[in-house]
Formats: C-alpha cells, structure tokens, sequence
C-alpha cells in the first residue's frame, strides 16, 4: 500500500476534507435551524479541523485498514482529542465558547462528549474505506499542473481568510473589554450619581435617553426653581458624561461587524464567560440591525 506523504497529496486532502466538512456541517446546521447557516470559523467554503482530523486519520489508521475495530477505536480517539484541544486553545485564544455539549449524557467540559466521539469513529469508517480511495483517485485524475496553481491559490486565499480572521476575531477579545470596562465606568458614573438600579437593565444606548426623560419627569417637583445655574450645569454634565461614555461604546461595537456577524451566524450559541454582558449586547445590536434593514 502507497501512503501518499508528498505535499501536494497532502495539501489536496486538507482541501478536500475541509470543504466537505463545511458542506456536511452547514447543511446538517441549516436544516437543523431552518435557514442558511455558513458553519466555520473562517469566513471561507471550508473548516480545517475536519482537515486536519482527516490527515489524522489518514496517517495514523489509513496504514491500519485491515482492521476494522482498530480503524473505528482509533477514529474514536484521535479525532476527539483534536476537538478537545481545539476547543481549549480556541477558548485561551478568543475568550469564548464556540460549541457546548453540556446538555449531553458523558461530556468532559463540555467540549467532547460520547455521542459525537461515536459518530467520529463511523466518520473515520466511512473516510478510510469508501471516500479516500475516491479522493485519491479525483486528485490523480486532476492534471498536475492545474492541481499545484489551484492549490497555491487556494493557499493564498485561506491564509489571507485565516490572518484575517484571527486578527478581527482577537480584536472582537479586545473590543469586548473595552466595552466591559466603558459598562463598569457607567456603572461607576451611575452609583457616583445616585441614578438608580433601573439603568442597569438598559442598554447604554438608551441610557441617555432615559436620563433626560428621567429629568423631564423631575421637572414638575422643581417648578419653584429655576433650571439654571447649578441644577442645569449638573444636569449638563451628566448628560455629557454619559453621552461621552456611549459614543464609545458604540463606536467600539460596531468595529470588525462583518466577522462578528459571521461568528454569531455559524455559532448562534457562541457566549463568552468572561464579557458575557457585551457579547449579549453586540448579538442584540445586530439582530435590530438586520430587522432594519
């Protein structure tokens, strides 16, 4: 048996594997939820864990066919453990959780869990004795060639998509802090002032709003007092505060929208621990955005 171990095989199947896995994850998702769902982290027709948990299987069980049980327990255990650490280093890296199997029976974490480390190993069934000699006989038959400058582009392509993203996606981390210490400095201004609880619950978006109906309502209990001098000064002060504290906020949720979108699209449940509160922010601000349009 020939293990094809030659970039260019290698470079095909990585190809081949993540497209498929795109296809199977966003139909298996979009029929799921009713609507087009493009799965992935990348912005691109492609996931790369299924990539590289293809090779995986490729090199370490493809060597194996001759034993089934060996090729199934095997397919069972590596892929698994490359979801596992995919999902942690994922998490490190962009301060959120973008699959949770919690809600099923024998999850760790709920980064793996028994049903879906199952149904890797019928994938891995399926991918070492049906649809890798498939795949080995298409790229064979694709002129060598056409297949190294499609190859090279589509290099060039994820590689520009995965830079790309992974700078947003960091930056999205980054955003999302700024919006949680810009949240705890209106929370500060709030107590600093006295404005009460119901500010909490809202948006900042509207909190300014609220503050000056919040005045006018006041107003009747001031009529024997001029709205001038120091009451207007400190009402105009709150007021530019808070705006002042606002416009960053908004300004900061709007950055990288597109690939936020993105995200929140291919992992609707996609939450974060650590900046919970914005994250559901940005997720409502872009749902309202899309009804408008």
């Amino acid at each position: 048996m020939n293990l094809h171990t030659d970039f260019y095989h290698i470079l095909w199947f990585f190809i081949i594997y993540c497209v498929c896995g795109w296809i199977w994850e966003s139909s298996f998702c979009s029929i799921k939820a009713g609507k087009w769902i493009n799965r992935g982290f990348l912005m691109g027709p492609y996931i790369p864990i299924y990539g590289c948990g293809a090779l995986v299987v490729y090199l370490t069980l493809y060597p194996l066919k001759e034993d089934l049980w060996l090729v199934y327990i095997g397919g069972v255990v590596f892929p698994t453990i490359l979801e596992f650490f995919t999902s942690w280093m994922m998490e490190r890296l962009f301060a959120a959780t973008w699959w949770d199997y919690s809600n099923e029976k024998f999850n760790i974490q709920g980064r793996i869990c028994l049903k879906v480390s199952l149904f890797w190993g019928f994938f891995s069934l399926v991918m070492v004795y049906i649809l890798h000699p498939a795949v080995l006989e298409l790229i064979d038959k694709l002129p060598k060639t056409a297949g190294q400058v499609l190859g090279g582009i589509f290099i060039v392509v994820f590689s520009g998509d995965f830079v790309n993203t992974v700078v947003a996606t960091l930056d999205i981390k980054k955003t999302l802090e700024k919006m949680e210490n810009i949240r705890e400095d209106i929370s500060q201004f709030l107590d600093i002032h006295n404005l009460g609880q119901e500010y909490r619950e809202l948006s900042p978006a509207y909190m300014v709003s609220r503050l000056r109906e919040q005045w006018e309502e006041r107003k009747e209990y001031l009529e024997n007092i001029p709205l001038t001098g120091t009451i207007s000064e400190y009402r105009e002060e709150l007021e530019d505060k808070l705006s002042a504290l606002v416009n960053r906020y908004e300004e900061i949720r709007l950055k990288y929208r597109a690939v936020f979108r993105h995200h929140m699209s291919a992992y609707p449940n996609l939450k974060s621990g650590r900046y919970a509160k914005s994250l559901e922010d940005m997720k409502k601000r872009l749902e309202k955005l899309r009804k408008e349009k």
